[in-house]
């Protein structure tokens, strides 16, 4: 296995690993905001600084988990052949029943891009929360929960916008 190859392998591993993370991470949050709302609840007396740290704390055990068990599996995965390729840039062998899943360059920069904009969303919105004078979190405890989707979705939006372009122009000069 040549070391770009295994190098791709592993950055996917790590890009999966992080995504698997945060998928259980805000899980649990939502069970526990569904199914303990009092234990939560007593929780938000302490600090908003507990928050982000706890937060990430358990993302980074869930991805690390995860990125330990998808690269066990990695391991015992052979490539059955690996001169038939059916994407050179991954230079990935077909799987058995003939499928292969392969993306471009463009497709990986906009999946960076994506993620990096949810990371700077929520970044953006624990950041604000945690300084905004207490005045201002009674006025937007008053707001309809509608708005505060919808200034996140334009605000994902805007961020993974920007992250593209930048991602993009990282990878021509790099290219160049």
């Amino acid at each position: 296995m040549s070391t770009a190859h295994a190098s791709s392998d592993r950055d996917r591993d790590r890009i999966s690993a992080l995504a698997v993370g945060l998928t259980v991470t805000i899980a649990c949050l939502m069970f526990a905001g569904a199914f303990a709302p009092d234990q939560l609840e007593s929780i938000s007396r302490y600090s908003p600084w507990l928050y982000g740290p706890a937060a990430t704390a358990a993302w980074a055990l869930f991805s690390l988990a995860a990125y330990l068990f998808i690269s066990r599996g990695r391991e015992r995965r052979v490539p059955s052949d690996l001169h038939d390729y059916r994407c050179p840039e991954l230079a990935k062998a077909p799987k058995p029943d003939g499928c292969s899943l392969c993306a471009n360059q463009r497709e990986k920069t906009r999946l960076s891009a994506v993620t990096a904009g949810f990371a700077l969303t929520i970044t953006l919105w624990v950041g604000a929360l945690s300084f905004m004078p207490d005045i201002w979190l009674a006025w937007l405890g008053k707001a309809p929960a509608w708005t505060y989707c919808l200034t996140s979705v334009l605000l994902w939006a805007a961020f993974s916008a920007a992250m593209y372009l930048v991602f993009r122009a990282a990878h021509e000069k790099n290219l160049a």
